[in-house]
Protein backbone atom coordinates (compact mmCIF):
# COMPACT_ATOMS: atom_id res chain seq x y z
CA UNK A 1 0.00 0.00 0.00
CA UNK A 2 1.43 3.38 -1.02
CA UNK A 3 1.72 6.25 1.44
CA UNK A 4 -1.17 8.14 -0.15
CA UNK A 5 -3.41 5.05 -0.16
CA UNK A 6 -2.49 4.39 3.45
CA UNK A 7 -3.33 8.00 4.35
CA UNK A 8 -6.72 7.79 2.62
CA UNK A 9 -7.56 4.40 4.14
CA UNK A 10 -6.70 5.36 7.70
CA UNK A 11 -8.07 8.89 7.78
CA UNK A 12 -11.42 7.81 6.32
CA UNK A 13 -14.20 10.27 7.15
CA UNK A 14 -12.45 11.72 10.19
CA UNK A 15 -11.43 14.83 8.27
CA UNK A 16 -15.08 15.59 7.56
CA UNK A 17 -15.47 16.31 11.26
CA UNK A 18 -12.39 18.53 11.13
CA UNK A 19 -13.89 20.51 8.23
CA UNK A 20 -17.14 20.89 10.15
CA UNK A 21 -15.23 22.08 13.23
CA UNK A 22 -13.34 24.64 11.13
CA UNK A 23 -16.63 25.91 9.72
CA UNK A 24 -18.14 26.20 13.19
CA UNK A 25 -15.04 28.03 14.40
CA UNK A 26 -15.33 30.57 11.58
CA UNK A 27 -19.02 31.11 12.34
CA UNK A 28 -18.34 31.43 16.05
CA UNK A 29 -15.52 33.84 15.37
CA UNK A 30 -17.81 35.92 13.18
CA UNK A 31 -20.42 36.09 15.94
CA UNK A 32 -17.80 37.14 18.50
CA UNK A 33 -16.28 39.68 16.15
CA UNK A 34 -19.68 41.18 15.36
CA UNK A 35 -20.62 41.27 19.05
CA UNK A 36 -17.37 42.93 20.01
CA UNK A 37 -17.70 45.41 17.19
CA UNK A 38 -21.34 46.22 17.99
CA UNK A 39 -20.77 46.68 21.72
CA UNK A 40 -17.31 48.16 21.24
CA UNK A 41 -15.64 45.50 23.36
CA UNK A 42 -12.11 45.26 22.01
CA UNK A 43 -11.19 41.97 23.68
CA UNK A 44 -14.19 40.09 22.27
CA UNK A 45 -13.53 41.59 18.85
CA UNK A 46 -9.91 40.43 18.97
CA UNK A 47 -10.91 36.92 20.07
CA UNK A 48 -13.46 36.79 17.25
CA UNK A 49 -10.85 37.85 14.69
CA UNK A 50 -8.45 35.25 16.06
CA UNK A 51 -11.08 32.49 15.82
CA UNK A 52 -11.89 33.44 12.24
CA UNK A 53 -8.22 33.34 11.34
CA UNK A 54 -7.61 30.05 13.13
CA UNK A 55 -10.68 28.51 11.50
CA UNK A 56 -9.46 29.54 8.06
CA UNK A 57 -5.99 28.22 8.85
CA UNK A 58 -7.43 24.89 10.08
CA UNK A 59 -9.46 24.53 6.89
CA UNK A 60 -6.38 25.35 4.84
CA UNK A 61 -4.37 22.79 6.84
CA UNK A 62 -6.73 20.00 5.81
CA UNK A 63 -6.12 20.75 2.15
CA UNK A 64 -2.41 21.19 2.79
CA UNK A 65 -2.21 17.82 4.56
CA UNK A 66 -3.93 16.05 1.67
CA UNK A 67 -1.66 17.83 -0.84
CA UNK A 68 1.39 16.99 1.27
CA UNK A 69 0.35 13.34 1.44
CA UNK A 70 0.02 13.32 -2.37
CA UNK A 71 3.48 14.89 -2.68
CA UNK A 72 4.97 12.32 -0.32
CA UNK A 73 3.24 9.61 -2.32
CA UNK A 74 5.35 10.59 -5.32
CA UNK A 75 8.55 11.05 -3.31
CA UNK A 76 8.27 7.90 -1.18
CA UNK A 77 9.18 5.43 -3.97
CA UNK A 78 12.52 7.24 -4.29
CA UNK A 79 13.10 7.33 -0.53
CA UNK A 80 12.27 3.73 0.35
CA UNK A 81 14.77 1.12 -0.90
CA UNK A 82 13.41 -0.73 -3.91
CA UNK A 83 14.28 -4.19 -2.67
CA UNK A 84 14.50 -5.90 0.68
CA UNK A 85 16.38 -9.11 1.32
CA UNK A 86 14.41 -12.10 2.52
CA UNK A 87 10.68 -12.33 3.03
CA UNK A 88 8.35 -10.35 5.25
CA UNK A 89 5.04 -12.09 5.86
CA UNK A 90 3.74 -9.53 8.37
CA UNK A 91 3.78 -6.58 5.93
CA UNK A 92 2.09 -6.83 2.55
CA UNK A 93 4.11 -4.10 0.79
CA UNK A 94 7.48 -3.56 2.53
CA UNK A 95 8.52 -0.79 0.13
CA UNK A 96 5.17 1.04 0.12
CA UNK A 97 5.98 3.53 2.88
CA UNK A 98 8.75 4.28 5.40
CA UNK A 99 6.75 2.64 8.19
CA UNK A 100 6.13 -0.49 6.10
CA UNK A 101 9.87 -0.81 5.43
CA UNK A 102 10.66 -0.22 9.10
CA UNK A 103 8.11 -2.80 10.29
CA UNK A 104 9.23 -5.37 7.75
CA UNK A 105 12.81 -5.22 9.05
CA UNK A 106 11.56 -5.52 12.63
CA UNK A 107 9.62 -8.63 11.65
CA UNK A 108 12.73 -10.11 10.04
CA UNK A 109 14.81 -9.43 13.15
CA UNK A 110 12.16 -11.01 15.33
CA UNK A 111 12.21 -14.21 13.24
CA UNK A 112 16.01 -14.33 12.88
CA UNK A 113 16.79 -13.89 16.56
CA UNK A 114 14.06 -16.27 17.64
CA UNK A 115 15.71 -18.92 15.47
CA UNK A 116 19.14 -17.98 16.81
CA UNK A 117 17.87 -18.31 20.37
CA UNK A 118 16.57 -21.82 19.68
CA UNK A 119 19.83 -22.87 18.02
CA UNK A 120 21.94 -21.50 20.88
CA UNK A 121 19.76 -23.28 23.43
CA UNK A 122 20.23 -26.58 21.60
CA UNK A 123 23.99 -26.05 21.36
CA UNK A 124 24.10 -25.30 25.08
CA UNK A 125 22.31 -28.56 25.83
CA UNK A 126 24.79 -30.51 23.69
CA UNK A 127 27.80 -28.84 25.32
CA UNK A 128 26.35 -29.42 28.78
CA UNK A 129 25.78 -33.09 28.05
CA UNK A 130 29.30 -33.45 26.63
CA UNK A 131 30.75 -31.96 29.82
CA UNK A 132 29.07 -34.71 31.85
CA UNK A 133 30.54 -37.60 29.84
CA UNK A 134 32.79 -39.73 32.02
CA UNK A 135 34.93 -42.72 31.16
CA UNK A 136 36.37 -45.13 33.71
CA UNK A 137 39.72 -46.83 33.19
CA UNK A 138 40.28 -49.16 36.07
CA UNK A 139 40.28 -47.10 39.22
CA UNK A 140 40.74 -43.88 37.28
CA UNK A 141 37.84 -41.86 35.89
CA UNK A 142 38.04 -38.86 33.56
CA UNK A 143 35.74 -36.26 32.04
CA UNK A 144 37.51 -35.21 28.82
CA UNK A 145 35.07 -32.40 28.01
CA UNK A 146 34.45 -31.05 31.51
CA UNK A 147 35.52 -27.58 30.32
CA UNK A 148 32.49 -27.55 28.01
CA UNK A 149 30.31 -26.90 31.07
CA UNK A 150 31.35 -23.22 31.09
CA UNK A 151 30.70 -23.06 27.34
CA UNK A 152 27.25 -24.55 27.90
CA UNK A 153 26.40 -21.84 30.43
CA UNK A 154 27.64 -19.11 28.08
CA UNK A 155 25.58 -20.52 25.21
CA UNK A 156 22.51 -20.64 27.42
CA UNK A 157 23.05 -17.01 28.43
CA UNK A 158 23.48 -16.02 24.78
CA UNK A 159 20.27 -17.89 23.97
CA UNK A 160 18.39 -15.86 26.58
CA UNK A 161 19.82 -12.61 25.19
CA UNK A 162 18.79 -13.57 21.65
CA UNK A 163 15.32 -14.37 22.97
CA UNK A 164 15.10 -10.96 24.63
CA UNK A 165 16.20 -9.30 21.39
CA UNK A 166 13.51 -11.20 19.51
CA UNK A 167 10.95 -10.04 22.08
CA UNK A 168 12.22 -6.45 21.79
CA UNK A 169 11.89 -6.55 17.99
CA UNK A 170 8.37 -7.90 18.30
CA UNK A 171 7.43 -5.22 20.85
CA UNK A 172 8.75 -2.47 18.59
CA UNK A 173 6.85 -4.02 15.67
CA UNK A 174 3.59 -3.94 17.62
CA UNK A 175 4.22 -0.38 18.79
CA UNK A 176 4.98 0.70 15.23
CA UNK A 177 1.78 -0.94 14.05
CA UNK A 178 -0.23 1.01 16.65
CA UNK A 179 1.42 4.31 15.68
CA UNK A 180 0.97 3.59 12.00
CA UNK A 181 -2.75 2.92 12.41
CA UNK A 182 -3.59 5.63 14.97
CA UNK A 183 -1.44 8.62 14.00
CA UNK A 184 -3.45 9.44 10.88
CA UNK A 185 -6.76 7.90 11.87
CA UNK A 186 -6.99 9.34 15.39
CA UNK A 187 -4.41 11.88 16.52
CA UNK A 188 -4.20 14.03 13.40
CA UNK A 189 -7.99 14.51 12.87
CA UNK A 190 -8.53 14.94 16.61
CA UNK A 191 -5.73 17.48 16.70
CA UNK A 192 -7.26 19.42 13.84
CA UNK A 193 -10.62 19.53 15.61
CA UNK A 194 -9.17 20.53 18.99
CA UNK A 195 -6.86 23.12 17.46
CA UNK A 196 -9.81 24.88 15.83
CA UNK A 197 -11.20 26.14 19.14
CA UNK A 198 -9.49 28.59 21.46
CA UNK A 199 -9.88 26.57 24.68
CA UNK A 200 -8.28 23.43 23.26
CA UNK A 201 -5.87 24.98 20.74
CA UNK A 202 -2.67 23.96 22.49
CA UNK A 203 -3.94 20.43 23.11
CA UNK A 204 -4.87 20.08 19.44
CA UNK A 205 -1.52 21.47 18.35
CA UNK A 206 0.24 18.93 20.56
CA UNK A 207 -1.80 16.06 19.09
CA UNK A 208 -1.05 17.19 15.55
CA UNK A 209 2.66 17.63 16.26
CA UNK A 210 2.90 14.17 17.81
CA UNK A 211 1.00 12.56 14.92
CA UNK A 212 3.11 14.21 12.21
CA UNK A 213 6.43 13.55 13.97
CA UNK A 214 5.57 9.96 14.88
CA UNK A 215 4.30 9.02 11.43
CA UNK A 216 6.57 11.01 9.11
CA UNK A 217 9.76 11.87 11.01
CA UNK A 218 10.43 8.85 13.25
CA UNK A 219 10.75 6.11 10.56
CA UNK A 220 12.96 8.16 8.21
CA UNK A 221 16.21 7.31 10.01
CA UNK A 222 15.56 3.59 9.58
CA UNK A 223 15.43 3.93 5.79
CA UNK A 224 19.20 4.28 6.03
CA UNK A 225 20.07 2.22 9.10
CA UNK A 226 18.31 -0.93 7.95
CA UNK A 227 19.80 -0.55 4.48
CA UNK A 228 23.34 -0.78 5.87
CA UNK A 229 22.48 -3.00 8.85
CA UNK A 230 24.12 -6.40 9.08
CA UNK A 231 22.21 -7.63 12.12
CA UNK A 232 19.85 -9.92 10.23
CA UNK A 233 22.65 -11.37 8.09
CA UNK A 234 24.84 -11.90 11.17
CA UNK A 235 22.02 -13.67 13.01
CA UNK A 236 21.39 -15.96 10.06
CA UNK A 237 25.12 -16.66 9.65
CA UNK A 238 25.49 -17.50 13.34
CA UNK A 239 22.37 -19.69 13.28
CA UNK A 240 23.70 -21.58 10.24
CA UNK A 241 27.04 -22.33 11.92
CA UNK A 242 25.34 -23.34 15.16
CA UNK A 243 22.84 -25.57 13.35
CA UNK A 244 25.71 -27.35 11.59
CA UNK A 245 27.32 -27.97 14.97
CA UNK A 246 24.00 -29.17 16.40
CA UNK A 247 23.39 -31.50 13.45
CA UNK A 248 26.83 -33.06 13.80
CA UNK A 249 26.36 -33.82 17.50
CA UNK A 250 22.58 -34.19 17.57
CA UNK A 251 22.80 -37.84 18.62
CA UNK A 252 24.98 -37.06 21.64
CA UNK A 253 22.19 -36.48 24.21
CA UNK A 254 20.45 -39.64 22.98
CA UNK A 255 23.36 -41.89 23.88
CA UNK A 256 22.90 -44.62 26.49
CA UNK A 257 25.27 -43.72 29.31
CA UNK A 258 24.95 -47.18 30.83
CA UNK A 259 26.91 -48.66 27.94
CA UNK A 260 30.55 -47.93 28.70
CA UNK A 261 31.65 -48.97 25.22
CA UNK A 262 29.25 -46.53 23.59
CA UNK A 263 30.54 -43.71 25.77
CA UNK A 264 34.14 -44.49 24.86
CA UNK A 265 33.31 -44.67 21.18
CA UNK A 266 31.52 -41.34 21.28
CA UNK A 267 34.36 -39.68 23.20
CA UNK A 268 36.86 -40.96 20.64
CA UNK A 269 34.72 -39.63 17.80
CA UNK A 270 34.41 -36.24 19.46
CA UNK A 271 38.15 -36.10 20.15
CA UNK A 272 38.97 -36.91 16.55
CA UNK A 273 36.52 -34.28 15.38
CA UNK A 274 38.04 -31.78 17.83
CA UNK A 275 34.82 -30.98 19.66
CA UNK A 276 36.31 -28.07 21.59
CA UNK A 277 37.67 -26.26 18.53
CA UNK A 278 34.28 -26.57 16.81
CA UNK A 279 32.54 -25.19 19.87
CA UNK A 280 34.64 -22.04 20.31
CA UNK A 281 33.84 -20.30 16.94
CA UNK A 282 30.17 -20.21 17.90
CA UNK A 283 30.79 -17.49 20.48
CA UNK A 284 32.18 -14.64 18.32
CA UNK A 285 29.47 -15.24 15.73
CA UNK A 286 26.76 -15.06 18.37
CA UNK A 287 28.18 -12.04 20.18
CA UNK A 288 28.56 -10.10 16.93
CA UNK A 289 24.93 -10.78 16.02
CA UNK A 290 23.75 -9.73 19.49
CA UNK A 291 25.71 -6.46 19.49
CA UNK A 292 24.49 -5.48 16.01
CA UNK A 293 20.89 -6.13 17.02
CA UNK A 294 21.20 -3.90 20.08
CA UNK A 295 22.41 -1.10 17.83
CA UNK A 296 19.41 -1.48 15.50
CA UNK A 297 16.81 -1.97 18.21
CA UNK A 298 18.04 0.30 21.00
CA UNK A 299 20.55 2.98 19.94
CA UNK A 300 19.01 3.96 16.60
CA UNK A 301 15.44 4.11 18.00
CA UNK A 302 16.67 6.44 20.77
CA UNK A 303 18.24 8.73 18.16
CA UNK A 304 15.06 8.64 16.04
CA UNK A 305 12.97 9.37 19.13
CA UNK A 306 15.15 12.36 19.99
CA UNK A 307 14.87 13.76 16.46
CA UNK A 308 11.10 13.19 16.48
CA UNK A 309 10.80 14.93 19.85
CA UNK A 310 12.60 18.02 18.58
CA UNK A 311 10.45 18.06 15.44
CA UNK A 312 7.25 17.67 17.52
CA UNK A 313 8.26 20.54 19.81
CA UNK A 314 8.96 22.89 16.91
CA UNK A 315 5.70 21.92 15.22
CA UNK A 316 3.82 22.46 18.47
CA UNK A 317 5.19 26.00 18.81
CA UNK A 318 4.16 26.82 15.25
CA UNK A 319 0.71 25.23 15.40
CA UNK A 320 -0.25 26.69 18.77
CA UNK A 321 0.92 30.25 18.08
CA UNK A 322 -1.74 32.98 17.75
CA UNK A 323 -2.24 34.63 14.37
CA UNK A 324 -3.93 38.00 14.74
CA UNK A 325 -3.93 38.72 18.49
CA UNK A 326 -0.32 39.96 18.73
CA UNK A 327 -0.82 42.20 15.71
CA UNK A 328 -4.14 43.72 16.82
CA UNK A 329 -2.96 44.17 20.38
CA UNK A 330 0.07 46.05 19.10
CA UNK A 331 -2.14 48.59 17.37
Amino acid sequence: MSLLEEFAAQSGNNFNAAIAAATISILLGGILFGTGLGFRIKRIRLIGAEEIGQGIVSAAMIGAIVAFAALLGTITPDLVPKTISGTCSAVSDPTGSPYAYYMCNLDKLNSSYFGLSSSLSRAGDIAGFASSLQVNIGVVSAQPFFAAKAASEELSTASQKAGWISALAYSEFQLADVIRSSALALFLPAGLILRTFFATRKLGAAAMAIAISAYLVYPLLFLHTFTVSKADASANSAATAINEFNAKYASLPLMDLDQTGAVRTEINRMSQGDFGSELQPLFPLSYRALSLALTDLFIYPLIALLISGVAAYELYKSLSAPIFLPYFEAI
